[in-house]
């Protein structure tokens, strides 16, 4: 009773199987479009008036044939190729044409050896010997089809001339069973060879799987050797130069190489244009379509960028969507029309099985010595440049200039100073009073955060985009609400005033931003009724049904929500009526404006609020005019430097004394 086979031992037949029809498929159609042309040479190259209508007869089934096999070959390379196909199937139908094939052209040259001239003759011989020659390469993924091949295409028809009572062909038949032997060790060693190819892909890939699978369980067994576990993982990864999914170069491999091309252009004084290129839409193919069909696109756009590359040390892919070209000899005018005939062929449709897919690209470019003379200064130039072109419009070319790298340094510069600002005690609140306009009494206070960094006040505007783009905003976002709650838990009004915290979108896409705020409240002891938490209208830009449901979550502990620079931004009335704010904070520009048609904007931003049940606050508030005309309105409250600029905790307590006493009737 014989054994069972394994599983492992099953798949692992289909694989080489598999692999053995793919050997077969992958380079037939240029085999039978020359099949294709020698048949038509010789039916109508060679017309012959007693035979003439065999050969039609003859073409007209061989050109059915030759349709079926290339139908089936295009099948294959569309619908099996890429997938887990079974390979019986496939090598059944190619072995089968094949034959058919090759006994088609048996008759055709036993049917016209006797009647056909020297030179037809000639021809014919000839193309069934290149033809049965080719066959020995093309179809050595099968051996048994192979020596058939080559013994059908040349045996029969050499044997029968060694027969003819042409001493010519006799010595053509002899010639040709020398040839049908050759071809048979030839096809047997070119069978061979396919085999152990195969078989040592394969043995290659269990090798691969299994020195994985081995280091899995050392890494598990003792933890003592994992340090040097790492120490060699990262040996072998310095040593890998190619990226697995496109085969251009990694990074490590094109830093080594653009190091070189430095070296040479230095010596030679020759300029050369380092293109950083994004792609723009690919995440959503990545989020829509899968990783699969992801990366099957980043390979066809690696095949692209193959074909504007004068050699592979020139380019690579740099990480995820982003790659890296360079060319040399260019000057930036150059490097711009190379980078939008790029862009034009990256943004052509690519195929992937039934679907037609399109990405576009952004590219920035740094040129060499203009721009810099070492290679990561050169990558961080070019992708500074990629992104300055991101923000202004996609799917063009951006050359690095001087105001970029001033704008890089003073970036890096609040970034580094961001990193330290708590640990130094570099921030400070202060507190702008929000005017009532009925009672004349402050309503609330807006808490604002100020930066002083080596004696210099940063404003906000500069360093809060920097601080949100690096993550710094959750930390910073954190100190400025428990300070401010602890600072105004003794507050010097006689009255109850609220106060006013900013926050910003990413503080409140966190999960545990509501948690952090609870805390703040809860330490300080400061009252969630007194609490605003100001947003602006950019929140409705992003993930709008999550932070509805956070803002209510927020309003169920009995905080106060603002809409910050109303009318400037992304917000419409169904949705300030969907998130329910309580206060509505009406733009500064439109204050700056009453005069020129931003009264009418004022008007029915108050009307709407009304009907929605909010408050509103103006922003900006600058004269006594424009504080009287939005009393007069209807305005709820006011807030600008008529009344008082931004103040400290103490300052606040000596402008509020005063404000009391009507020492500020006109404070500007």
């Amino acid at each position: 009773m014989s054994a069972a086979i394994k599983p492992s031992e099953l798949r692992q037949k289909r694989i080489i199987e598999r692999d053995s029809v793919s050997a077969l498929y992958a380079d037939s159609v240029g085999g039978l479009l020359v099949t294709i042309a020698c048949a038509l040479a010789l039916i109508f190259g060679f017309p012959d008036s007693g035979l003439q209508e065999f050969k039609y007869i003859w073409g007209a089934l061989f050109f059915c044939l030759m349709s079926f096999r290339l139908i089936d070959t295009f099948y294959w390379h569309r619908k099996l190729r890429y997938t887990d196909y079974k390979p019986s199937g496939p090598q059944k139908r190619f072995v089968i044409s094949v034959l058919i094939t090759s006994i088609m052209w048996m008759t055709y040259a036993l049917t016209l050896i006797q009647s056909a001239d020297w030179l037809e003759l000639s021809t014919l011989i000839i193309i069934l010997s290149s033809l049965a020659g080719g066959g020995a390469t093309v179809l050595s993924g099968n051996l048994k089809l192979s020596v058939i091949y080559s013994l059908l295409m040349t045996a029969p028809l050499s044997f029968m001339m060694v027969l003819s009572n042409d001493k010519n062909q006799n010595i053509l038949g002899v010639l040709g069973l020398f040839f049908a032997v050759v071809l048979v060790l030839a096809s047997i060693r070119a069978a061979q060879f396919t085999r152990n190819a195969i078989m040592l892909k394969n043995r290659n890939a269990d090798l691969v799987d299994s020195m994985e699978e081995k280091n899995k369980e050392i890494s598990e067994a003792n933890s003592a050797l994992e340090s040097k576990v790492q120490d060699r993982t990262r040996e072998i990864y310095e040593l890998s130069n190619i990226d697995p999914l496109t085969g251009l170069f990694n990074r490590n491999a094109f830093s080594t190489s653009l190091s070189k091309i430095l070296v040479n252009c230095e010596a030679q004084g020759r300029p050369f244009a380092l293109l950083f290129i994004d792609l723009d839409g690919f995440k959503a193919i990545n989020d829509t379509q899968g990783h699969g069909v992801g990366d099957r696109v980043l390979v066809a756009i690696a095949q692209r960028l193959t074909l504007f590359s004068t050699g592979p040390e020139y380019i690579c892919r740099w990480g995820g969507d982003e790659f890296i070209i360079v060319i040399e000899d260019v000057d930036s005018d150059d490097a711009i029309d190379f980078g939008r005939d790029l862009i034009k062929s990256l943004s052509q449709r690519i195929q992937v099985d039934l679907s037609k897919l399109t990405v576009g690209a952004t590219i920035g470019v740094a040129m060499y010595p203009e721009h810099g003379n070492e290679e990561s200064e050169l990558i961080s130039l070019a992708d500074t440049a990629m992104y300055v072109q991101k923000e202004k419009a996609k799917s063009d070319v951006c050359v690095f200039s001087a105001n970029m790298r001033k704008s890089q340094l003073r970036e890096q510069e609040l970034k580094e100073g961001l990193a330290l600002a708590l640990q130094n005690h570099e921030f400070h609140l202060v507190y702008q009073p929000v005017i009532d306009n009925q009672t004349n009494e402050v309503s609330f206070c807006e808490v604002l955060i100020r930066w002083e960094l080596d004696g210099v006040l940063i404003p906000p505007q500069e360093f809060i985009p920097i601080a949100e783009q690096y993550g710094f905003i959750h930390e910073i976002g954190e100190w400025v609400l428990m300070k401010a709650c602890v600072e105004s838990s003794n507050w010097i009004f006689d009255d109850k005033v609220d106060i006013s915290v900013n926050v910003s979108v990413p503080q409140l896409l966190r999960n545990d931003f509501v948690d952090i705020v609870k805390a703040a409240l809860v330490n300080s002891g400061f009252p969630a009724t007194s609490l605003h938490l100001e947003i602006t209208e950019s929140v409705f830009a992003n993930n709008a049904d999550i932070m509805f449901a956070r803002i209510a979550e927020l309003q169920s502990l009995g905080i106060k929500v603002s809409v910050d620079d109303f009318g400037t931004g992304f917000s419409s009335l169904s949705q300030l009526q969907k998130m329910s704010a309580d206060i509505v904070k009406i733009d500064r520009s439109f204050i700056a404006s009453m005069d020129e048609g931003g009264q009418a904007i004022i008007q029915a931003t108050q009307y709407m609020a009304k009907q929605l049940g909010y408050s509103v606050v103006a922003e900006g508030v600058e004269t006594k005019e424009q504080a009287d005309e939005l009393s007069d309105i209807g305005v709820n409250c006011s807030q600008g430097y008529y009344f008082s600029y931004p103040m400290t905790i103490d300052e606040l307590s000596q402008w509020y004394e005063d404000f009391k006493q009507g020492k500020l009737n006109d404070p500007l």
